[in-house]
């Protein structure tokens, strides 16, 4: 693989290297790992937002369609019933 001029991800200076490098230096590689590990460590102790009140309007919602099925399959039944008290009928 032949070098070629590329930028460095890290301090954006151009230098000579493989197509796939990324950094100028091995301490600009340092430097771009102690920061990535550095979010890493501040992500891990960020606290999550109060989800109680979410969590409870969806078990209604999901109480409500649960209730919504229910009264649609009475309906069904009973227009299934009413169909095959008319056919006995002879209507």
């Amino acid at each position: 693989m032949a070098a070629g001029q590329v930028r460095c991800w890290k301090c954006d200076t151009p230098f000579y290297g493989r197509a796939d490098a990324r950094y100028c230096s091995n301490a600009c590689r340092q430097k771009a790992h102690r920061e990535r590990t550095a979010r890493g460590v501040a992500e891990e102790h960020v606290t999550a937002p109060d989800l109680s009140e979410v969590v409870m309007q969806a078990r209604a919602t999901r109480q409500r369609a649960r209730q919504a099925r229910e009264a649609a399959l009475t309906a069904r039944r009973a227009a299934a019933e009413s169909l095959a008290r008319m056919k006995r009928r002879g209507n």
